[in-house]
């Protein structure tokens, strides 16, 4: 029987990895208590070092919180509590692509999450190395979903965008996505975790494993799959997709470089190609899912 100590549960990811594992036996790790879960809680806050209250780790950690505030954490808990971590078998990490997708960017924003990311992936590197201990990151691209109360970031802003404007621009080439549903990524996460568990890990595993989903399709794609997947009477299937030539799209877009870079990054990475990550479905040996995997997010 896997124990998996959990941060990081009040997300879809991390909502649906305890869905997966309600056979298992679970202790969660964070500031808020899993109603699923009370009896087995502990109050952990990632930012409060040195950490308190904790106890041994007896079983596979799997994580779903920023990676930057979990790095330092458990780099902390190695040197002052080590007795902590004697029993631990292994670490998953949820992390973001954006490591690699964001290496080049101009905004500073952007410049500063590479940093971050990269840090807490080689302070992790750095404590399993010393702890002996397998280590798998989890850098998944465009995660959506709606698990239970929680919700994703990402395909609920478009939906939001698209309620509340009759029209969206693009360019007349938009970049190829592989959205990831976060049940994936909890599936990816569980079962990693169980060979880890169960000492099937093997040394050549990769340490980051860059992840997206099943399907590969167009920004533009995947908005018209977004529109047609929605309620019939939702103001979002109204609103229409403009193609303009890519040079006009660009130049209505500069002036943000200026007003917020920020911005004008995100508004010209849909010509980015941002694919070509390990399907979930060769990961995990199943049969590949289509996008959207419903429900989409339910957006107010």
């Amino acid at each position: 029987m896997t124990i998996i100590n959990l941060f990081g549960a009040n997300n879809p990811a991390g909502a649906a990895f305890l869905e997966l594992a309600r056979k298992k036996t679970i202790k969660t790790w964070g500031r808020r208590a899993v109603p699923a879960q009370t009896d087995n809680h502990i109050y952990c806050n990632l930012s409060e070092l040195p950490p308190v209250n904790l106890r041994p780790i007896k079983g596979v950690l799997v994580s779903f919180a920023p990676i930057w505030l979990l790095a330092p954490f458990l780099k902390e808990i190695a040197t002052s509590q080590p007795e902590i971590l004697q029993d631990l078998m292994g670490i998953i990490a949820c992390s973001s692509s954006s490591f690699v997708t964001k290496r080049f960017a101009f905004s500073q924003h952007d410049r500063n999450l590479v940093f971050r990311l990269t840090e807490a992936h080689n302070s992790l590197a750095q404590t399993c190395g010393a702890l002996k201990i397998p280590l798998q990151v989890l850098a998944p691209t465009l995660v959506y979903g709606a698990i239970g109360n929680f919700q994703d970031k990402n395909i609920s802003k478009i939906i939001r965008i698209m309620r509340c404007t009759p029209a969206v621009v693009l360019p007349t080439y938009s970049g190829m996505r592989q959205p990831i549903h976060a049940s994936q990524l909890a599936a990816v996460a569980m079962y990693q975790s169980d060979k880890m568990f169960s000492k099937q890990w093997t040394s050549t595993e990769l340490l980051v494993l860059s992840l997206g989903g099943d399907d590969v399709f167009s920004y533009e794609d995947m908005l018209v799959k977004i529109k047609e997947n929605l309620a019939s009477n939702d103001p979002a299937r109204r609103c229409k997709i403009i193609r303009v030539p890519d040079r006009l799209f660009y130049f209505c877009a500069s002036p943000l470089l200026v007003l917020d870079p920020k911005l004008f990054e995100s508004v010209i990475r849909v010509s980015s190609n941002l694919s070509g990550f390990t399907r979930v479905c060769d990961i995990i040996r199943e049969e590949p899912q289509g996008f959207p995997i419903l429900p989409l997010p339910a957006v107010s």
